[in-house]
């Protein structure tokens, strides 16, 4: 009997940028036992593609296949995994401002081409980025980069340069990022980009290579889509958007957890637990003062008797101490053993004899 073929097949592309390589090959070594199915790699200026082959006998077990292959390297690689498909870096990127309704801004004519470059490959592109018309050609604006620059930034000092033309950017153009460089036309061995965002400034430093401007635009966008889906931002030096940039004294970044939500959580939770038991023994504890609205009621039937009981007893005492003989007659019943005693009444027929009813009884 002859087998199956396997005939279907399915191609998926997990796309990532600058990934950890020993990470991305041991997970590559992992996978690569298993049959029907064919791992690739295609790297371009920092950008790394993993394309996966599963050929199967049913399209939808070969699709399943590629799925569960690529979420392993999604999980092996963290935050530089930016997305699947054809999509390219500043497609994800802009998809991601989208969502959350935030623009970025460039702040100089190099930085400002280096995006313009990648975001005309992506319809996206114009929502979220101003391609020159208010910013980075335009005089007047220009102009304001340019004296912040000369007063907050020394001459020679490219890392300086690019925080200080960011942060200007992102305020004067009211933009959620702004984005500058320093030292791509000069003579300088290396060049700098930096993205300010909120209360901080991320800057990077890169070596003069070919593909130098691709891999800074490249990597001002994978700073922007970590920073729009709360990830961590790596290969930068964090600075205060209000410090003197100096480059040897960053500040540490804080390290996004996915445990920061369920700490959360449970803080809540430990909060409501707390009023809950507030609540019970106030309410129950029975520790407060009674008030008359608060007092415990009693089994009316238990009550009726306790209280019937306690009107007979005091009627008794009260008839004895009103029929008690005085002395002399006392004296004289017992003298006169000839008296005869006095009649009782008897009971009517139908009636009962009540006694004493303590209470409870």
């Amino acid at each position: 009997m002859q087998g199956i073929d396997k005939n279907m097949e399915k191609q998926l592309i997990v796309r990532t940028f600058e990934p950890d390589m020993d990470i991305l090959k041991q997970t590559g070594k992992q996978l690569s036992h298993m049959k029907d199915l064919n791992l690739n790699l295609y790297g371009n200026a920092g950008e790394v593609l993993i394309v996966i082959t599963a050929r199967s006998h049913a399209q939808a077990a070969a699709t399943e296949l590629t799925e569960n292959i690529a979420e392993q390297f999604e999980l092996a690689l963290g935050s530089a995994a930016y997305g699947r498909g054809r999509g390219s870096l500043a497609y994800f990127t802009a998809g991601a401002l989208i969502q959350n309704e935030s623009i970025l801004a460039a702040a100089d004519p190099a930085m400002g081409a280096m995006l313009a470059e990648e975001f005309s490959h992506t319809k996206r592109g114009p929502a979220v980025f101003d391609f020159g018309e208010s910013t980075y050609e335009d005089s007047r604006f220009t102009a304001k980069v340019r004296k912040e620059v000369e007063k907050n930034a020394y001459e020679d000092d490219d890392a300086q340069i690019a925080a200080v033309r960011a942060s200007a950017a992102a305020r004067f153009t009211h933009a959620d990022y702004g984005v500058g460089s320093a030292g791509f036309d000069t003579d300088a061995a290396e060049c700098y980009i930096a993205v300010a965002h909120r209360k901080y400034v991320y800057i990077r430093c890169f070596e003069k290579t070919e593909d130098v401007k691709k891999t800074a635009a490249l990597a001002a966008l994978d700073i922007v889509r970590c920073l729009e889906e709360k990830k961590t931002v790596n290969h930068v030096r964090m600075f205060r958007r209000d410090d003197d940039f100096d480059w040897n004294e960053p500040i540490k970044q804080k390290k996004r957890g996915k445990s920061v939500v369920p700490a959360a959580i449970l803080a809540v939770l430990l909060v409501l637990l707390a009023a809950a038991c507030i609540y019970f023994f106030m309410h129950f504890s029975g520790l407060g003062e009674e008030t008359p609205g608060d007092s415990m009621q009693v089994n009316p039937g238990v009550s009726e008797s306790a209280e019937s009981a306690l009107q007979d007893s005091e009627s008794t005492d009260g008839a004895e101490s009103e029929t008690q003989p005085s002395s002399e007659s006392d004296a004289q019943a017992q003298t006169d053993p000839q008296a005869e005693p006095e009649s009782q009444p008897e009971p009517e027929s139908g009636s009962t004899v009540t006694g004493v009813v303590t209470p409870f009884g």
